[in-house]
């Protein structure tokens, strides 16, 4: 790596530890570090899941399975992962939402005890 590679990871990681040093002070509890205080619509937390769940996996994985296997990685991430990941962005996570939990497993407690 060059010079400007190291410098544009610094400045990265200088933009990303001043933004948690900024927001620091606003985070009380729990709620308001995983739910931003309640304060975002439930199609925004949506965005924001479909966003985590595209990343270098998909860019670089993808990839490589698709040029270990063809054409049945495009098939397992079309038919299986987009469909999954939409329906879980539109109908779940505002179900979640409403219900006042910070994941799935804590709708789980919720609903099973």
């Amino acid at each position: 790596m060059a010079r400007i590679d190291y410098f544009i990871i610094g400045v990265y990681f200088v933009f990303v530890l001043g933004i948690g040093a900024v927001l620091r002070t606003r985070m009380r509890t729990s709620e308001d570090y995983f739910l931003s205080g309640r304060s975002l619509p439930s199609w925004i937390t949506g965005l924001a899941f479909l966003g985590a769940n595209l990343g270098a996996l998909e860019i670089m994985g993808m990839g490589a399975g698709a040029a270990q296997y063809g054409i049945m990685q495009a098939h397992f991430y079309w038919i299986g992962a987009i469909p999954a990941m939409v329906f879980v962005a539109l109908f779940m996570i505002p179900f979640y939402y409403a219900s006042r939990v910070h994941s799935v497993p804590g709708f789980l407690k919720l609903r099973y005890n």
